[in-house]
């Protein structure tokens, strides 16, 4: 499909190419999964994903990423981080490690470095990792 933008677009569009260092379809594709995470909040999911069998102790979360949806488990007592399966799978002692693993894994042209707080969505509650944070926790990442 071929999308053909005026002006103003074009500019905006080619900005954000530059800014971004992607080309036209990674910045739809950005803009895109950034329009599904706001998607996500406004309308929680009331269940964990579907086959998705969470260890007890755990929370059960996700990231969407590059068209992916990634399923993890949040361990709340050392704030480390699962990723069962696909090309990231492992045990990250942080959210924000586990988020930098799924963008080297789907995008290693971009940026690896995110907050996993903001970048992992609790299955249960449609809400940010964030929000189970521990409150003795600096706003510092590991």
């Amino acid at each position: 499909m071929d999308i053909r933008l005026g002006g103003e677009a074009s500019m905006k569009v080619a900005l954000l190419k530059r800014a971004w260092g992607v080309d036209g379809e990674g910045v739809v594709l950005r803009l895109l999964q950034h329009f599904e995470a706001s998607e996500e909040q406004s309308v929680p999911e009331t269940s964990p994903s579907v086959g998705v069998s969470v260890e007890p102790g755990m929370v059960a979360v996700h990231a969407r990423y590059a068209g992916h949806k990634v399923p993890g488990e949040y361990d709340p007592a050392s704030e480390a981080l699962v990723i069962p399966s696909g090309p990231a799978q492992g045990r990250y002692k942080s959210p924000s490690g586990a988020a930098t693993a799924v963008l080297q894994a789907y995008n290693p042209d971009v940026a690896p470095h995110r907050n996993g707080w903001s970048f992992w969505i609790v299955d249960a509650t449609g809400a940010r990792l964030q929000s189970l944070r521990k409150s003795s926790s600096t706003a510092e990442e590991d």
